[in-house]
């Protein structure tokens, strides 16, 4: 249940880190653990099912927003679809299209940047992994947008555990412990 931030200069390994644990590259020495179990002992699935993940790139795929959110959980009822997007404060506005969550997103349905980002964020919700990756959740966001985004993130993932991975903190994230990397090691930050 507890938010962590991981801090680091472009290239430092931070999105490495996400990769690892997702098993989409394997350490070169050492291991992943997971509450004390090296990852690598597990099959990938049950490996990557630890873990939700929301990267840097909002991959919004040209379908209904019910088939972009059921790539997450694809036997989640409606009312969780719902949830989801109410969660990530997407409801109202995917309530408004022509016919709601089969609303085919593309050509004449365009969601801004800020809106891709919360539905991707309503994606990661749906999973019932316990581990939320964040990799830069905000990029390309405006200031202001990436302040709502934030602000909404710390309620969507209330009691979930959180690895946020960021360049920098802004001041709009809620985090428990803030971790800098620095020449390949995790560092507490302090004050």
């Amino acid at each position: 249940g507890s938010r962590v931030a991981l801090l680091g200069p472009s290239g430092a390994g931070k999105s490495t880190i996400a990769a690892l644990a997702l098993r989409i590259v394997a350490p070169q020495a050492g291991q992943v653990l997971m509450g004390g179990t090296d990852l690598a002992h597990l099959p990938i699935d049950r490996a990557r099912a630890q873990f939700a993940w929301l990267g840097q790139d909002t991959h919004v795929f040209q379908d209904s927003v019910r088939a972009n959110l059921l790539l997450a959980d694809p036997d989640a009822p409606d009312d969780a679809l719902w949830r989801a997007l109410t969660t990530a404060r997407l409801a109202e506005r995917i309530g408004a299209l022509p016919a709601g969550l089969d609303t085919i997103l593309g050509g004449a349905i365009q969601l801004s940047g800020g809106e891709q980002r919360r539905l991707a964020l309503a994606r990661a919700l749906l999973s019932p992994a316990p581990v939320l990756i964040l990799d830069e959740p905000a990029t390309g966001l405006d200031a202001a947008t990436e302040h709502d985004f934030f602000a909404t993130l710390a309620t969507a993932t209330a009691g979930r555990t959180v690895l946020l991975i960021v360049h920098r903190l802004t001041g709009a994230e809620q985090v428990d412990r803030v971790w800098r990397l620095t020449g390949g090691q995790a560092v507490a930050a302090t004050g």
